[in-house]
């Protein structure tokens, strides 16, 4: 976040946290543009996680080749890929309950900041979850075949790169755009 940024979103901040005489007017359509945005985000967050737990139970249950991959990864990837279903589900209602319209701004910032702490939240335990997954698979995959902990390896760096400087800053300003100040 730049510094112009940040003193824009403490000004308005303090505005609405402080009930100043000004008159505070949410930008709307920008507003719901957004909201629009990140619901379709969750969307299709929460339909590819169900869609990766269902081929993964189907696996672990058909026991197809344990030998490659074993039950425990194929478990643990049905497992971490459902409850990252239900938490996407769980947050595009809580959004797509939030009447942008006619909220008040200060209800409305506080209705946005607490979806983007429990975003942020289930991110990092997913993040957690998925080192402790992939350090044991990695483990594996070093003694297993070098092939496979190699692709695994830049693959996961590739996605990394691609989160931190393409998807998270394209999420963060959707969310700041979520509560825009009309001027």
């Amino acid at each position: 976040m730049e510094l112009n940024e940040l003193k824009n979103s403490m000004s308005t901040l303090e505005q609405v946290l402080a009930k100043t005489n000004s008159d505070i007017k949410i930008n709307v359509s920008a507003s719901e543009t957004a909201q629009t945005k990140i619901l379709g985000k969750y969307r299709k967050n929460m339909l590819s996680c169900a869609i990766l737990a269902i081929v993964f139970v189907s696996l672990w249950i058909g026991n197809v080749n344990p030998d490659k991959l074993p039950n425990i990864y194929k478990a643990s990837i049905a497992a971490i890929t459902a409850i990252a279903a239900v938490w996407y589900a769980l947050l595009y209602f809580k959004l797509k309950n939030v009447r942008i319209a006619s909220t008040p701004p200060a209800t409305l910032v506080a209705k946005t900041a607490t979806i983007k702490l429990l975003a942020y939240a289930g991110e990092l335990f997913f993040v957690l979850a998925l080192t402790v997954f992939f350090t044991c698979l990695l483990s594996d995959m070093l003694v297993m075949n070098r092939l496979a902990f190699w692709l695994i390896v830049v693959t996961l760096f590739a996605g990394l790169l691609c989160s931190a400087f393409y998807i998270w800053p394209r999420c963060m300003k959707l969310f700041r755009e979520l509560h825009s100040i009309k001027e």
